[in-house]
């Protein structure tokens, strides 16, 4: 089983900040020039090692969307994040 992460919300943090900027509306955007999101990257906002089964890949997703989700007081910009995430690491899996 993969080791578990230290943080990641701290990851996402730090993407929020790295990547987003205000927009003038309600939401964030990602900063031109930022492109895909890459494995490495996607494991590191999950939490998870690399090669992480796919079943920890939809628990660590599930358990991050539970504390960011933007109903519950997180913001659109992370979910969309841990989305992307858990979408780049399963497309290896199928």
């Amino acid at each position: 089983s993969p080791e578990k992460p230290k943080q990641p919300a701290k990851a996402l943090s730090g993407a929020w900040r790295k990547d987003a900027q205000p927009d003038g509306g309600e939401g964030l955007r990602v900063a031109p020039g930022a492109g895909a999101m890459t494995k490495e990257e996607a494991y590191k906002i999950l939490g998870l090692e690399a090669g992480a089964a796919a079943a920890d890949i939809r628990k660590a997703h599930r358990r991050l969307m539970q504390r960011l989700h933007p109903d519950i007081g997180g913001t659109s910009f992370l979910a969309a994040r841990i989305n992307e995430a858990k979408d780049v690491l399963l497309s290896n899996h199928n």
